[in-house]
């Protein structure tokens, strides 16, 4: 067993639990963490991040989207910009944010930066939605 710290610049969602196994979107894909894993720090992608509380067997799942996961002796810690759990999630925003957002892609001249943005707000659109189903 380890512990799970997850938190937003507004919120601490998750502060110290007791877990024992955690997959978290990285930047460069999914990276599955078990207790003993070796101390690194990683840049999150957008996506679920699933965990299993100890002594319950229960999966817990979140959308995520930009910002820092920690591991170390202690256990994990993730900073996230963009938090979501499945009773947060409104599927007729997350199916406007997707046309809104491939509409921007298709009809716009965006910069990178906004180029990026539209891909990663369609990209947690889509993740909620998968978390909702």
């Amino acid at each position: 067993m380890f512990k799970l710290s997850l938190l937003t610049p507004e919120r601490k969602i998750i502060f110290d639990q007791e877990i024992t196994e955690i997959t978290v979107p990285a930047k460069s894909g999914e990276r599955q963490i078990l207790p003993g894993h070796i101390p690194m720090v990683a840049s999150l992608g957008t996506g679920i991040l699933k965990f299993t509380e100890a002594g319950t067997n229960i999966a817990k799942k979140f959308v995520i989207s930009w910002g820092y996961c920690e591991v170390n002796s202690a256990g994990v810690n993730i900073l996230a910009e963009f938090v979501q759990s499945k009773e947060e999630v409104n599927l007729d925003d997350a199916k406007l944010a997707i046309t809104v957002n491939q509409a921007k892609l298709v009809n716009q001249n965006l910069t990178d930066d906004e180029f990026e943005l539209a891909l990663t707000n369609i990209q947690k659109a889509q993740s909620s939605i998968t978390l909702a189903n």
